[in-house]
């Protein structure tokens, strides 16, 4: 790295911590802290829906991901589409337009308080491990670039995003993910024009590795145990319903946006641009694999398959293009801490503070209360980052199949809430939480595949309902 590259870096997560602050100015509420005032424009909102799920996890993974294998992995994103649009015009109309702060509030008119806790407080656990994931994940090219250890590399990001989340609340999540999506595209498409032009003959190799199957999309063979059409569009489906109807990182931003016309087009809208994004960082994936020829790891001189893009950029990047890169690494990363935070913060003051105080505490304490949140989420967030320092696989697997382990329980339950009569809280309960042993069950004794998590446990949380109404029946 030369020393421009480092200004680069330096500039942009100073110009970020201050921008972020900058945004924050006049939040005198909950409601403008933790949504906005819901008047933030749709293609904003859509734009950071995309850059918080997808994080750095996708910058770094993917292309290791690709590597390794081949594009099998859109067929999930096809089922993302699908999931979003379905969402929509299903479960949408139950939480937009205003009203509520939190997806969980929506939880408590018919399941009643202790189950909007207990979905609240699933949502954080989750959370917490699921962006450990990817907190980690930005450690691995920021140790690898300054030589400082996993959890100096982690700290170092860390302190930057906690305080301008702090300052700015949802409004400065939403629009830093705007720059920072840019960011990091940009970055990503100048990696690969690089990339390309170091091939002395692309039609050559591209013909190569075609013929190896490192760009098949489509497997018809159905299966339980691996990336298939099946497995990619039905699971990618119900991992979207979940992730974007049920998990308040995403809901919190659809919440801000303006009416429910508006939220509609930022989620189905986010579909097709992440599709197109990961397309974007498969390729990069097999471009590296052309560029190096295929060697394993081992050769490459890396344990893990998320270290190869950055190993890229600092090997053959040139100076200013490097820096940017690595930027753009950063970028993607802070995105989704800070909407986390945001989320965790909310989640915690609103589903589980007020309900405590009810009407005995004003506004302005809750967004005092609000802030302290954003600051405790941060130092949690950055310590479980730790635990996934000996972890080899892809890490954008470890991070979506953390959090498919509690999303079909938690979609369930909406669907229950949704479409199904009111029963008496203590059956929600069961029902929630016999799809968690569930799918304990499945992770720990089967080797279906991160894909049927979410609808295994959709279709537990439901049949398990519906045993709770015959058993009350006939007990009567």
């Amino acid at each position: 790295m030369s020393l421009i590259d480092y200004v680069i870096i330096i500039v942009f997560m100073g110009g970020v911590f201050i921008a972020g602050t900058l945004l924050g100015r006049g939040v005198t509420n909950i409601k403008g802290y933790f949504n906005a005032n819901n008047d933030l424009p749709w293609w904003a909102v859509m734009l950071s829906i995309v850059a918080a799920e997808t994080s750095v996890l996708t910058f770094l993974s993917i292309p290791g991901l690709a590597y390794i294998g081949n594009f099998s992995f859109l067929q999930v994103c096809m089922g993302y589409i699908v999931g979003r649009v379905v969402i929509s015009f299903v479960l949408l109309p139950m939480y937009s337009g205003g009203k509520f702060i939190t997806v969980y509030q929506a939880i408590a008119e018919k399941a009643g308080v202790p189950m909007q806790k207990v979905m609240s407080i699933t949502f954080m656990f989750t959370r917490l491990l699921a962006d450990g994931v990817r907190l980690f994940a930005v450690a691995i090219p920021l140790s690898m670039i300054t030589g400082l250890n996993f959890m100096e590399s982690i700290w170092i990001l860390g302190i930057v995003t906690i305080f301008y989340t702090w300052f700015g609340g949802i409004r400065a999540v939403v629009w830093m993910d705007v720059a920072q999506w840019i960011i990091y595209i940009s970055a990503g498409i100048i990696a690969l024009w690089v990339g390309l032009k170091m091939l002395p003959d692309i039609s050559n190799s591209l013909s190569i590795v075609l013929e190896q199957g490192k760009a098949q999309i489509f497997d018809w063979k159905f299966s339980l145990k691996g990336y298939n059409i099946f497995s990619g569009v039905i699971g990618g489906a119900m991992l979207s319903m979940a992730s974007h109807g049920t998990d308040q990182l995403i809901v919190q931003r659809v919440l801000s946006c303006k009416n429910m016309k508006d939220s509609r087009k930022a989620l189905i809208g986010s579909g097709v641009v992440v599709f197109f994004q990961f397309a974007l960082f498969m390729i990069i994936g097999l471009m590296m694999y052309m560029v190096w020829n295929g060697a394993s790891l081992g050769m490459l001189g890396l344990h893990k398959p998320d270290a190869l893009f950055t190993k890229f950029i600092i090997e053959n990047l040139p100076p200013v293009v490097k820096g940017i890169a690595v930027a753009g690494i950063f970028a993607a990363a802070m995105s989704t801490l800070s909407g986390s935070l945001s989320s965790l913060s909310s989640s915690t003051t609103v589903d589980i503070l007020k309900p405590i105080f009810k009407d005995k505490i004003d506004d302005k304490k809750l967004l005092y209360y609000g802030r302290i949140a954003t600051l405790s989420w941060g130092i949690l967030m950055v310590g479980g980052a730790s635990l996934f320092r000996n972890i080899n696989n892809p890490l954008i697997e470890i991070g979506l199949s953390v959090a498919s382990f509690t999303y079909g329980g938690m979609l369930g339950v909406f669907i229950l809430v949704r479409f199904f009569k009111k029963v008496e809280t203590w059956q929600y309960m069961v029902s929630f939480f016999g799809a968690i042993i569930t799918m304990i069950f499945v992770i720990k004794f089967t080797e279906i595949h991160w894909t049927w998590y979410v609808l295994i446990g959709n279709l537990a949380t439901v049949i398990i309902e519906q045993i709770t109404v015959l058993i009350k029946k006939y007990s009567l």
